[in-house]
């Protein structure tokens, strides 16, 4: 498994030295961030490896929203507790909306439609996000609202977030921090964090991703993965189904029927 002090030796071989930085950041910070753009550049394709097993949410009567896991960075699937009664759609945002504002009842009590937001507010105020914090966190929102509240009353399915290291002398990352991707995704994690180290000495980002992206080491960790299909070739019949005869690596394998 790769680590982060391994990570921070491929940029600084790739390099031939450290990277350059200006004032007020030190080397440790700079290599930080190119980890974290390779990681969160790696982290937008829907790698298999990111989902999380199921897990149960709460909902609060008379609230529209609940909230997800911390690492929470798309929803793969919703299913509610066996017993509720309920049945939950994923919807668009703006289907959400228009289903709060139409005078028309369209569900019947035990169907439900949500969608994933973050808040204009803070918690259940109305008091505005102030500008230069932190990203809100990712939310669950249901229409109709809930009319009870139950603690475990949806289980959710979802694929987790880049998890991000630090060069801050307070926070620092240990080199032994194991990266959070399998073995079989290490070379392009390392081939990313070496195009963004370079393009920030010479430019070239964009060209240095594409290259990468479609090159051998994308496809052999997506067909690992299993969010790229291998080519099997021609599919043909099993032996002993419709047809009397296969092919079958260059030879004829008879039918026993």
């Amino acid at each position: 498994m790769l680590n982060y002090g391994g990570l921070k030796r491929h940029i600084l071989l790739a390099l031939g030295g450290q990277p350059s930085i200006v004032s007020g950041v030190t080397q440790s910070e700079r290599i930080a961030e190119i980890v974290n753009q390779a990681g969160q550049y790696l982290f937008t394709k829907a790698w298999r490896f990111r989902e999380r097993t199921s897990r149960p949410i709460g909902v609060i009567a008379n609230q529209s929203w609940s909230a997800l896991p911390g690492d929470v960075e798309d929803i793969v699937s919703l299913t509610c507790r066996g017993g509720l009664g309920w049945a939950i759609q994923l919807t668009s945002p703006d289907h959400l909306e228009m289903l709060r504002t139409t005078s028309i009842n369209v569900t019947n009590g035990n169907a439900f439609y949500a969608a994933l937001s973050r808040p204009w507010a803070q918690s259940n105020d109305t008091t505005a996000l102030v500008a230069g914090t932190t990203m809100p966190a990712v939310r669950i929102e249901f229409y109709p609202t809930p009319p009870s509240t139950v603690s475990d009353a949806v289980m959710v399915r979802y694929r987790s977030g880049w998890v991000e290291v630090s060069g801050a002398t307070a926070t620092l990352t240990a080199d032994t921090y194991q990266i959070p991707v399998p073995a079989y995704c290490d070379s392009l994690l390392i081939a990313y964090s070496r195009a963004f180290a370079l393009a920030y000495e010479d430019e070239g980002l964009t060209n240095r991703l594409l290259e990468v992206d479609n090159g051998p080491l994308y496809s052999a960790a997506a067909t690992k993965d299993g969010i790229s299909q291998r080519d099997y070739g021609r599919l043909l019949p099993r032996v002993g189904s419709a047809g009397g005869h296969q092919r079958y690596l260059g030879g004829t394998v008879s039918d026993p029927d």
